[in-house]
This record gives C-alpha cells, structure tokens and sequence, in this order.
C-alpha cells in the first residue's frame, strides 16, 4: 500500500506592517528618554502659561504619550501612534486618554525622542512616522537624540512645505525655533531645553523646586541682616 503524502501548504511571508503600531512597551526608554520627555512637556506648557492673555484659556498645550489616532502607512492603513509630545492650539481636558485627527485635527507639533526601539521609524520621512506626520498634516516636526546614539547631531527637524516635510534648521545660536508656538529647542549636553523665544530657557525637571529653595534662603538671609 502506498501512502499518499498530503500536499504541504506554500511557505507564507509575512511582512511586519511598517511604521508598526505604537505600544507602551514600545515608548519606553532609558531614564534620560522619559526625563526628556517630561522637560519637554513642562517647558512647552511653562512657555503657555507665560504668553496666556489675561483672563483667556492656555493658548496650547503639550501633551506626552497617549494615544493618537488617524495616521495612515504609505499603504493607507491606519496604525496607532503614542507621540512622546504632541502641541495643539488649545486647553486640553487632562481627564482624555486619547486624541483623534478626524476630532482634534493635526498638533501643530510633534517632538519624538529617539530610542532603539523606535529610531528607524522616527526618522523614516518615505514610510515611517515622518511620512504619516506630513500626510497628516502636523505642520513641524522635530527628532530628538540627546545621546547622540541615533543621531549624531542630536536635534533633527523638519517643516512641512507642500505636503512634504523640509528640513527646519536651527538659528545661530543653535536653537530650533518652532513658527508654530513662541518657544525654541536645544541641548544643553545631554538635557532638552525648551526657550522662550527670546531665548531665556524654561524651567526642567526640579528646577522649580530648587530655586524656590534658593529664593527662600535668601530671604531668610536678608531677615537676619535686618535684625542685625
């Protein structure tokens, strides 16, 4: 009796959809990742809070990590992306975990802080982020490597001209001045600084805290002179 071999089905290659969807396991970083993030945010935010208009709403806000819906591979898919920091022209509800481009519209900017996980989407302008961005219609762009790991620049930067992104260079005093919102961008060693855009650099991380502590002990100083 001969056995008849069952016909073995064709080998299947399955391509990973490219840029592939963002994860919470994908964002995360070293600490200097997620400290830049947060400096980010808190510059960009402190930046607002000094240019609102008496009696008026923020006049944007930064928002870090959450989810953002509506960008589109080469391909046309949708995929899900988690900016690490994304600017729109308003006061957002901090009660939302998610925004839309068919609600909330395009940021008018998106900040990405490189990491080996996402580096090579990052930067990709023809079928990574950089192309969803543009075709989404987020007027800047900037990558940010403070490590200089991925980027031996450390700040690379685009604006969108014509539905394409263009680089955005930086002006002569090395800082990346967004035409978007009043702030600029640098590093400053391995830290972001955020600026105003006349140049003063906004608060990081614990900096609040500190010179709170210093103008306290001088104050305390100055009472014990006067007691003198």
């Amino acid at each position: 009796m001969v056995t008849q071999a069952h016909p073995q089905p064709p080998a299947v290659s399955f391509e990973e959809a490219w840029p592939p969807h963002d994860t919470e396991e994908s964002i995360v970083g070293i600490s200097l990742h997620q400290t830049t993030v947060t400096n980010v945010r808190l510059g960009i935010n402190g930046a607002a809070r000094l240019y609102r208009e008496p009696g008026q709403p923020l006049p944007w806000s930064a928002e870090t990590q959450l989810i953002y819906l509506g960008c589109r591979r080469p391909d046309g898919s949708r995929y899900r992306t988690l900016p690490d920091v994304f600017v729109f022209p308003r006061p957002s509800d901090p009660r939302r975990s998610s925004f839309s481009l068919a609600k909330d519209g395009p940021p008018l900017l998106v900040i990405e802080v490189l990491s080996e996980s996402t580096f090579e989407a990052d930067l990709d302008l023809v079928r990574g982020k950089g192309y969803s961005y543009a075709r989404a219609g987020v007027p800047e762009y900037l990558a940010l490597d403070p490590t200089g790991d991925f980027l031996s620049e450390g700040i690379r930067a685009w604006r969108l001209e014509a539905g394409a992104y263009r680089p955005w260079e930086p002006d002569p005093q090395g800082r990346w001045q967004s035409a978007q919102i009043p702030v600029a961008f640098s590093l400053q060693g391995i830290w972001a600084a955020v600026h105003t855009r006349d140049g003063r650099p906004l608060h990081r991380e614990g900096e609040v805290e500190e010179e709170l502590a210093r103008a306290q002990a001088e104050l305390e100083r100055l009472r014990r002179q006067l007691g003198q």
